[in-house]
């Protein structure tokens, strides 16, 4: 990682309170009170076919209606992808080598997703390895909105798109960023799992062998950070605290 990319992520290790933004996270009925129940659902769901080699339609659609897609009718792919991202029960060792590749083969067999529904479909095939990158996290981590940028970690631009915001994926730093950003994940993981910074997983995902006990991996460390890039992006105040 580069020298100033490589700052940015001990800034953000000394400035925020990882497990108190993990468990402030909120997606609709997504709360750590409850126990992400949507999330442990399509984890458990989209990790077993994407071990299976059966990823399809069916799991997109889930995905898309789960993240709040507003027209479902326009995402379309076949029944059955072709992308290997196992090798056994383990995510496949090419993956962390090829993050570019590997969303750049999501995104051109999807029709209507992309950067940010092609990301979300990574992050809980895999989510040891892989994050979701959407508007709000490029907003405080990338650019495109100078008022909400907080940490310039990503060289990736978010921009108005009628009412909302959108991740171009025309644009230059795109889908070469989206590697960056899986090795940032990665970086922070590692070091809190150094430093012996546990994890507050809800129960059922050690249960159900979705995560080890307290050990963070890369789609936590983004559910932290998009708790955070939420408190910015709705001007709620500063680390540690998500609303």
């Amino acid at each position: 990682m580069e020298k100033h990319r490589q700052e940015q992520v001990d800034r953000l290790l000394n400035d925020l309170d990882f497990p108190a933004l993990y468990r402030g996270y909120a997606w609709k009925n997504d709360t750590w009170e409850k126990g992400f129940p949507d999330i442990f659902r399509l984890e458990q769901e989209v990790t077993a076919a994407a071990r299976d080699q059966t990823l399809g339609l069916d799991h997109v659609q889930k995905i898309a209606c789960w993240g709040g897609i507003p027209d479902l009718d326009r995402i379309d792919c076949a029944d059955r992808l072709s992308i290997a991202l196992y090798f056994g029960d383990s995510p496949a060792y090419w993956l962390m080598r090829a993050p570019v590749n590997t969303i750049g083969i999501v995104e051109g067999q999807i029709r209507g997703f992309g950067p940010t529904y092609a990301s979300k479909l990574l992050r809980f095939a895999v989510p040891q390895v892989f994050g979701a990158i959407d508007t709000r996290l490029v907003r405080v981590f990338g650019r495109g909105d100078p008022e909400k940028q907080r940490y310039p970690l990503l060289d990736l631009t978010a921009s108005p798109f009628g009412d909302r915001w959108a991740i171009p994926a025309t644009q230059p730093g795109w889908p070469g960023e989206y590697g960056t950003w899986t090795k940032i994940l990665q970086a922070i993981a590692r070091r809190l799992n150094r430093e012996e910074v546990c994890c507050p997983h809800p129960e059922r995902f050690v249960g159900a062998g979705l995560r080890s006990e307290g050990i963070w991996a890369a789609a936590d460390v983004e559910m932290a950070l998009f708790c955070y890039a939420s408190g910015v992006v709705r001007g709620k105040g500063a680390p540690p605290f998500c609303w």
